[in-house]
Order: structure tokens, then sequence, then C-alpha cells
């Protein structure tokens, strides 16, 4: 394992980041199953376990906060929800585990299932947006962590705590978030800025 919480460029204290979610407050289901797989983490050393609250789906990074203005923000809430309006919400299986040396991660199935999503997200900040990053992460593989490491050492401990892997349960996206993200000290924590629901 790896440390995860290392400064990414252009990344600071009290520096904020727009940033489409998939949140989990409507997931029970994958709650609870994410804290089935929390409860087999939690006696090991290194590892931040994610709080329910902060349980994020990452969706589209924009870019940051103070390079974008309010104009722009609102012209692309308004074009991605334009855009999920068309979309009738998407059922996927999420539980697929997925070992990273920075993270413990749940994937979903069918992989590309939610690219749609993303899509839109990616459309509506490209035309609404000067400066942001949408090239910085051409690809996807959507995914919520359940664990980050906040150092280096073996990954086996890990790996052993999940040497029966996890159930699957249903989730069903239902609307995109954009969020202002920040990291405060081992967390990312988030002020809500707009959402744009699938189907409405």
């Amino acid at each position: 394992m790896s440390d995860h919480w290392w400064w990414r460029p252009g990344v600071r204290p009290g520096r904020r980041l727009l940033v489409w979610h998939i949140l989990l407050d409507d997931q029970p289901l994958a709650r609870s199953l994410i804290q089935e797989c929390q409860s087999r983490l939690a006696g090991l050393d290194g590892l931040d376990l994610v709080p329910a609250r902060w349980l994020h789906m990452t969706t589209q990074i924009v870019g940051f906060a103070d390079e974008i203005s309010e104009a722009e923000v609102g012209a692309m809430a308004d074009a991605a929800a334009k855009r999920l309006r068309l979309l009738a919400p998407i059922t996927v299986e999420i539980g697929r585990l997925w070992f990273h040396s920075e993270a413990v991660m749940l994937g979903i199935r069918p992989a590309r299932a939610l690219d749609p999503v993303r899509d839109a997200v990616r459309e509506a900040t490209d035309g609404a947006v000067r400066v942001h990053q949408l090239a910085d992460e051409p690809d996807w593989t959507p995914h919520v962590s359940v664990a980050y490491s906040h150092g280096d050492g073996p990954a086996a401990p890990v790996i052993e705590a999940f040497a029966s892997p996890p159930t699957t349960c249903p989730f069903t996206v239902r609307a995109v978030h954009l969020v202002a993200q920040q990291r405060v000290g081992r967390l990312y924590r988030w002020e809500p800025v707009a959402t744009a629901p699938l189907g409405h």
C-alpha cells in the first residue's frame, strides 16, 4: 500500500475543486455493503475508512473553484440538468472489489453502464467552462472508495480481509451532484452546489 494523501498539482489546504459526484445518500443497500466491507478493514493499520456522510462516486472533476465564474457554474449546471433529464435512472450492480495501492474500492457491473451520465456532465462542462480539467481524466472506472491508505506497507492484510468476496447489491443512479470539495486532513468533504436529476 502507498499513501493516498499526497498533494496533487494545484491542490492546497482550503482550495476547493468543483466536482460532479454520484452520492450515496439514497442508496441504503450500497451503504450497508460498504459498512460490511469497512468492518473487515477496521482492525488494520494504515487505512482511513470513508465516513458514511462522505461516500461518493467521483464522476468528473471540473476544475478549481477560484478559476471558474459563477456564470460558468450556472451555465454548466443548467446544461447538465437538460442532458440528464433525457436519461432514465440507471440501475447497476455494485460490489466488484478493486484493490489499488492507495485505496480499497467497490466497482460496478456492467462497467460501462454509467458512461451516458458521465458523458452528459462532460459535455455540459466543456460547453460552459473555459478553464476545466476534462483532458486530465479522459477515461473513467466508476467506483466508490471504501478506505484510503495513509502510509506505505504490505497489501497482504487488506487482500486477506477479502478472502471471501463481498456480496453485491443493486445501485440506482437517480441524480448527479455538483459539489465544491476540499481536502481537510485525511478526508474529502464538500458543500453542495447543484443537483441534476435523471429523467426529470
